[in-house]
């Protein structure tokens, strides 16, 4: 019997050749409503034909339930939960991600097609957010080579609000300086001069501004990339751009956002 699948492009209006494709009887709402929310936009079949399977830049990330092997490598043992939720490793010199209890992620960084084996029952409330988690690290090695900046936080009214991923509960927001383009929860937003950047991964009671020097280095080891080799060359380009334009701080008091 042919497998139906269902593709979704990640910010379709901005053309980046990222896709997710699920198995059509697999695909639940709730993963639906999660990929909408994220901006990944539903492909018709025509539309799913379409795409280039030729260029090097293109990524599709087949989503499905793993098999019992993976399974097994998904839960894991309690004892590595001191480590945290999340690992990278080498097997057969090929990235496995792993997010414990939700799924286990392959990335074989010069190939077309990536793989994410899910946990077969996926229905508690921090097991989405992982799996939330997972499409993050996902997009931020498939849109590297592009220079676009990932960062746990969220975005309004030109503020970048960079947080820690527990205070993020996994949302996060992209930056491309080339397209000069900010993509959040929230939707898309035009990148303009003057963005203000508030920092909110640690607890300070003292507001401070960042020196252009250290706003570069917080950017650059900030990312939500978990690469052995470090952030791409575009992406360094991407967070010297940034710099240039943009102010940051110490987010001490919450920015008072426009309603």
């Amino acid at each position: 019997m042919e497998i139906k699948w269902t593709y979704f492009q990640y910010r379709k209006n901005s053309n980046y050749p990222v896709y997710l494709r699920f198995k059509s009887e697999d695909l639940q709402d709730k993963f639906k409503h999660l990929l909408s929310e994220m901006g990944f936009h539903q492909l018709t079949d025509d539309e799913s034909k379409k795409i280039s399977l030729q260029k090097a830049s293109t990524k599709i990330l087949t989503v499905q339930t793993a098999s019992a092997r993976l399974q097994r490598q998904i839960m894991g043992s309690d004892i590595l939960d001191q480590y945290g939720l999340e690992s990278i490793s080498l097997q057969v010199g090929i990235p496995v991600y792993t997010y414990r209890k939700v799924g286990v992620m392959i990335i074989p960084q010069n190939r077309v097609w990536w793989e994410l084996g899910l946990n077969g029952e996926i229905h508690q409330t921090d097991q989405m957010v992982g799996l939330r988690i997972i499409l993050v690290r996902f997009l931020a090695h498939a849109l590297a080579d592009f220079g676009v900046l990932c960062y746990w936080g969220t975005y309004k009214d030109n503020h970048v609000v960079i947080m820690k991923q527990s205070q993020s509960f996994g949302e996060a927001v992209l930056i491309d300086v080339n397209k000069k383009m900010i993509y959040s929860n929230g939707g898309e937003a035009k990148l303009g001069a003057g963005l203000k950047i508030l920092r909110k991964d640690k607890d300070e009671s003292i507001p401070g501004i960042f020196k252009r020097e250290d706003l570069i280095s917080f950017l650059s080891v900030s990312t939500c990339l978990l690469s052995f080799s470090g952030i791409s060359q575009a992406m360094r380009s991407s967070v010297m751009e940034l710099s240039r334009f943009s102010s940051a701080s110490f987010g001490v008091i919450e920015p008072q956002f426009s309603a």
